[in-house]
């Protein structure tokens, strides 16, 4: 009963609820794109494209496999995906990552898993004229 894991698939929008985030807990599978005006904490996996207004914050146990547009993202499980953040990507020592980050700021810690390119943008104004890329990449 209680190691039942939930399978969703769909669209969903979460508005800004102040300053919690909307969660996708660890026994999670979502399969869809995920909108959010508010930040998004993920700790389960997650097959799709993601653009959230606020912060993502991606667990120790979180895996997401599509493209994330996002303020910020902290990455302390994986991503297989291209990311564009209009300020800062921060990949912790237990991240993976596999994809293209473009950012306005970048912070990799030492025993970070990197696997991709970087495309440094001087300011905001940069990272809003790039494309987001909506096809959610193959797993390998």
């Amino acid at each position: 009963m209680f190691n039942k894991k939930n399978n969703i698939q769909g669209v969903v929008s979460a508005g800004s609820l102040g300053n919690t985030p909307s969660v996708l807990s660890q026994s999670t599978m979502f399969s869809g794109e995920i909108n959010s005006k508010g930040d998004l904490r993920i700790d389960g996996n997650v097959e799709g494209n993601i653009r959230c207004e606020g912060k993502v914050i991606i667990g120790p146990d979180g895996c997401v496999k599509g493209n994330i547009k996002s303020t910020s993202i902290e990455l302390m499980g994986k991503i297989n995906g291209d990311v564009i953040a209009y300020d800062i990507v921060r990949l912790k020592s237990s991240s993976y990552f596999k994809g293209e980050i473009t950012a306005v700021n970048l912070e990799i810690e030492a025993g970070a898993n990197f696997f991709g390119t970087c495309k440094m943008v001087t300011d905001q104004d940069t990272v809003q004229d790039k494309a987001f890329v909506p096809e959610v990449l193959a797993i390998e």
